[in-house]
């Protein structure tokens, strides 16, 4: 195995383990408020850095096996950690199986972008074709009840990492001049966000539709 594995093995086990040290702590239940919240961001952030770790391990060493081809829609493509869909108007809809992480929480930041970038390098190797938008409205929606959001006001949440994710794949840049941005929350009992990227000019047709209501 080349050095440069085993060093990724490596850091995935500190990984691990600082995060088994927090859960750990958690379990003898008798730390504060505010000791609580610290090691339930340290196990997440450990936790997480790890699941990157894998993915890394999972590109350098996974043996090539030939298996049937199957088929593969342009228009829809699924994994674990959520799904893209280019829909019938030209919208490209990406929905994760989380919410958006504290900004301060850097590997929640650094996961979330990870993920949508490989979903979407998965669609295009899959045979699916995304927009590219010369000025684009990008609408991030959060579904989650007051106890499974993290953050709560916007300023903290890490939208940042969805738009630095999408930046140079569905538009040029994240500038105010070539993104409009908006923030939305619904109240529901499920946990996911859903991200909608589509040109400016059809920023009105989509509160038009209700898509926060359909969602």
């Amino acid at each position: 195995m080349l050095l440069i594995e085993t060093a990724v093995i490596t850091e995935m086990k500190e990984h691990i383990n600082a995060c088994k040290k927090s859960v750990d702590e958690l379990s003898k239940n008798y730390h504060s408020p505010e000791k609580v919240n610290n090691l339930l961001d340290s196990a997440m952030l450990q936790i997480e850095l790890a699941c990157l770790d894998m993915r890394r391990l999972c590109e350098m060493v996974r043996p090539k096996i030939s298996v049937p081809q199957r088929a593969h829609s342009k228009y829809h493509s699924k994994t674990i950690y959520g799904e893209i869909t280019l829909t019938e108007n030209g919208w490209v809809h990406i929905k994760l199986n989380t919410l958006l992480p504290h900004y301060k929480i850097i590997g929640g930041t650094q996961y979330i972008s990870d993920s949508i970038v490989r979903m979407i390098t998965q669609f295009e190797n899959d045979g699916g074709e995304l927009p590219c938008f010369d000025k684009a409205f990008l609408a991030i929606i959060e579904h989650c009840d007051y106890r499974s959001c993290e953050a709560f006001d916007h300023d903290n949440k890490g939208f940042k990492a969805v738009q630095n994710a999408l930046k140079g794949r569905l538009f040029p840049d994240d500038d105010q001049f070539e993104l409009s941005l908006g923030l939305f929350t619904v109240l529901d009992a499920e946990t996911a966000c859903h991200i909608y990227v589509l040109p400016e000019d059809a920023a009105a047709d989509f509160f038009c539709h209700k898509q926060l209501d359909a969602l």
